[in-house]
């Protein structure tokens, strides 16, 4: 009976969370509207004239519905390259649908500006000022010609533009009292005025002034429109919910049946811009139609009634686009109800497996016995991080699948390693990894290593929660920034209670049931995508996209990517964090022998190369996803100044409500795992390397399991505070890690090539070359040393520090003829283990012999 009642109850848990996910999110704007003001936009562009053609392209670009406007107008641009003024709007279009040619047609406009004599002066000054170029910066001497000549269109225009330059105050001041005095022209004033609404930049009183001045013009002024948009888009933030905004936007609304087409466009793009959901009914007045305007006094030269109401249509329909691309999008309570389950099950996952330790070894190396399978998928979590689960579909939207490509050296990674690396450590059983390099180097370089070690891994942990909390969850639950310091506080705090409790085995648990989450965080997002497209080739690229750039295979450190450099910085990254990392030596000596310890990193290798394929794929699909549904993008964001955050923005805006937060959920599972494992072996390293060199007190069982708690707590404090500082680094999320996190993982290994590899290696020169190896990598990171790419770094310093510490090594024993070389002292080691730990007489006999 319980039995069947429990059976329903899960049915119906299931039942109710499918249904949840059918559900989709409100939407201010809905599909059909949507759908029809796209339509209008492009049927703007393609088949009206001239300056409707040109309103209705840049109101594409500016929503990021980008498809068919350079071609149009390269059309345009061949058929009317000598008209005046319809030329530089065409430019304009142009330079902003370009990037890659923006230069050029900037230079176009600018010799129009320079033509005194020229029919589009003043055309090309409003567009380089629209175009955010300083007309004081390119032409400095004919723009204070004009600010000290007489006070018409073109000065208006021209003092605009330098608001683009370095001192605006003055031209501002300027602007303001051309707009707000009633003396000046009507044409002046609303040429002023649509440059301040353009530019913004007000103080409070200055933005008082503009909204009463609005208020108080004569209804319908064209002053008056331009001043109360002003006025509604830049209002200060303690100032949206004043009475006085409220007058603003009502006397704009009031506007909407004007008899002129200026204010007709100006009111769509201020609603649209600045205005709510309530403003809705206004937009769609004016797309529809409702009253149509008669051209004769509005457009002189234009003899179609169709045409002007187009330009407002056009303006309408970027109106509702913008507001539709202003609705924010929050999670449901389902999706709350996901995440909260899944964290109060790590802290149960930590609990239980608290009563299951019982020395200092049981919670380092989980008894030295674990299945090589979990191990080696926990050994992916780790390696797998937060970090790498948003910044590798940021990665290929913004550069491309060149990165990728690295996954085809993972045979070759497995060979070097496993055979190579693994064996050596395995003979060696040993609780941290560096007792390695003091066994063959001596102390110096042992306490070098766990220099090296720390700064790493602090540096990791405090990037982790960083980047989770401002690009993951900030992004995904919608949460107010100043409450940064409390999440990352809690995100620390769960893992620091659940890994304190169960150790190893807490760690590698978790991070088994965080790897098919992020898996599957992972393929819902494809399998959704793919539903939205219809199919999977409706949304995979046909073709190497323009904004990756070009796509170059050799190797070339000057280069950001290539072929060749992927392939080499992930050969590297895997052999020298493999090679050097207590993180991945820990979970070898985890297991039973160098077989299950191969097997171990074969695992990993393969869940990596899976997941790292679906994360391209995830890029690949998020890109699409925005290109064809811009609207789900914020103003300002596009898909390339943004690609980091593309991932972590349809989890919340794509995924079906309940889903959501379950890739929530895989997100902060990322984290934790790599956090988790991150506590446990830097307080490995710290109670081997630092406090056990230097208190020779002995503890009793569980006075041990008390110390290494108290000690990974301080860990995890300390990373928190240091997750306070990532901010200062610049670049996105893939070269802020290549920067921080990978600063020391050549350098590291240097030490362990060194110890390992070079027969002759003395002490005191592998030191030396450890600290070239770090010197030539925060050159190359924060200095740009010869030019040299980021992500160049890793290989660099690797060959440095290996070259010269073999160079320094054979010096130091043929010049300086020092005898204490590695081959020595690993010799010496061998003997000593011979003898026994409790065998003390014979160790000191021996150390006597061999002149110890």
């Amino acid at each position: 009976m319980s039995s069947m009642l429990i059976r329903n109850l899960s049915m119906g848990a299931w039942v109710l969370f499918f249904a949840l996910a059918c559900q989709s999110r409100p939407s201010t704007v809905g599909p059909e509207l949507r759908k029809r003001a796209v339509q209008e936009l492009q049927q703007g562009m393609e088949k009206q004239e001239q300056w409707v053609k040109v309103h209705a392209a840049e109101y594409k670009l500016w929503l990021d519905y980008t498809d068919g406007v350079l071609e149009t107008f390269l059309l345009e641009e061949e058929k009317w390259d000598q008209l005046s003024p319809y030329r530089i709007g065409v430019w304009r279009v142009l330079a902003q649908a370009d990037p890659a040619s923006r230069d050029s047609y900037i230079q176009k406009i600018l010799r129009a500006f320079e033509d005194r004599n020229g029919p589009d002066r003043v055309h090309a000054a409003e567009s380089l000022a629209k175009l955010g170029e300083s007309l004081g910066d390119l032409s400095p001497e004919l723009t204070r010609e004009v600010v000290e000549g007489p006070v018409n269109s073109l000065y208006v225009y021209t003092l605009w533009s330098t608001l683009q330059g370095s001192d605006t105050a003055a031209a501002r001041e300027q602007l303001l009292d051309l707009a707000l005095n009633p003396e000046r022209d009507e044409i002046i004033r609303l040429q002023a005025a649509f440059a301040l609404r353009s530019e913004g930049g007000f103080s409070a009183t200055s933005w008082e002034k503009v909204a009463r001045a609005g208020l108080q013009e004569p209804q319908g002024s064209l002053p008056s429109v331009y001043l109360l948009s002003a006025a509604l888009i830049h209002a200060p933030e303690e100032d949206r919910n004043s009475p006085i905004l409220g007058e603003v936007k009502n006397a704009l609304r009031d506007l909407k049946e004007a008899p002129s087409k200026g204010v007709r466009m100006e009111i769509a793009q201020a609603l649209g811009t600045a205005g709510s959901p309530e403003d809705l009914p206004a937009l769609v007045a004016l797309f529809e139609n409702e009253n149509p305007l008669m051209p004769e006094a509005e457009v002189p030269g234009e003899d179609l009634q169709a045409g002007v109401n187009a330009d407002v249509r056009a303006a309408a329909a970027y109106g509702i686009l913008m507001l539709d691309r202003r609705q924010e999008y929050s999670l449901a309570w389902a999706d709350w109800f996901v995440v909260a389950a899944y964290l109060a099950g790590m802290v149960g996952v930590g609990y239980y497996f608290s009563r299951k330790n019982k020395s200092e070894r049981d919670y380092y190396l989980g008894g030295g016995k674990m299945n090589p399978v979990a191990v080696g998928l926990s050994l992916f979590a780790t390696l797998l991080s937060s970090l790498s689960y948003l910044s590798y579909p940021g990665e290929i939207v913004k550069y491309g699948p060149v990165i990728f490509s690295g996954v085809l050296v993972f045979p070759l990674v497995y060979y070097v390693v496993g055979w190579f690396l693994i064996p050596r450590f395995m003979k060696l059983r040993v609780t941290s990894a560096y007792e390695i390099l003091e066994i063959n180097l001596g102390v110096s370089i042992r306490v070098l290593a766990t220099f090296f070690f720390l700064s790493l891994r602090f540096l990791w942990m405090g990037t982790i929660i960083f980047i989770t909390v401002h690009t993951a969850i900030l992004a995904i639950f919608g949460v107010d920034p100043s409450y940064t310091l409390i999440i990352s506080i809690l995100l620390m705090g769960i893992t620091i209670f659940y890994t304190t409790l169960g150790g190893l085995k807490a760690v590698v648990f978790t991070d088994v049931i965080q790897s098919g989450v992020l898996m599957g965080g992972a393929i819902l997002t494809l399998l959704v995508v793919t539903f939205s497209f219809g199919s999977l080739s409706a949304w995979f690229p046909s073709e190497w996209l323009a904004h990756w750039g070009e796509l170059q295979l050799g190797v070339d450190a000057r280069e950001r990517l290539t072929i060749g450099n992927a392939l080499l910085t992930t050969f590297v990254w895997y052999l020298a964090s493999s090679g050097s990392d207590q993180m991945s030596i820990q979970r070898f000596l985890a297991t039973e022998n160098a077989r299950t310890a191969r097997k171990t990193f074969g695992v990993s290798l393969l869940t990596t190369f899976v997941v790292q394929i679906l994360l391209g794929l995830v890029g690949l699909a998020v890109l699409a996803y925005f290109t064809a549904f811009p609207h789900f993008l914020a103003p300002g964001e596009t898909v390339t100044t943004h690609a980091d955050q593309l991932f972590p923005k349809f989890i919340r805006v794509g995924l079906p409500v309940g889903i959501s937060g379950l890739v929530a959920a895989g997100i902060l599972a990322a984290a934790m795992s790599s956090l988790s494992s991150g506590l446990n072996s830097t307080s490995s390293v710290i109670s081997e390397d630092l406090i056990k060199r230097f208190t020779r007190k002995s503890r009793a069982p569980q006075k041990q399991m008390a110390a290494v708690r108290n000690l990974s707590l301080f860990v995890g404090v300390f990373a928190l505070l240091l997750s306070l500082l990532i901010s200062k680094v610049e670049g996105n999320l893939y070269d802020v890690i290549v920067k921080v996190v990978n600063l020391f993982v050549s350098p590291l290994f240097v030490l362990f090539f060194l110890a390992l590899f070079v027969p002759f290696a003395t002490g005191r020169a592998t030191f030396l070359a450890g600290l070239g190896s770090v010197a030539i990598a925060v050159a190359i990171a924060f200095f740009k040393f010869l030019g040299i790419e980021v992500l160049f770094i890793l290989p660099v310093s690797l060959g440095v520090g290996v070259l010269l510490g073999t160079i320094l090594s054979f010096l130091d024993v043929r010049l300086l003829g020092n005898t204490e070389t590695m081959e020595k002292r690993s010799r010496e080691s061998a003997i000593f283990k011979g003898f026994g730990e409790s065998d003390k007489s014979a160790r000191a006999d021996t150390g006597k012999r061999t002149g110890m």
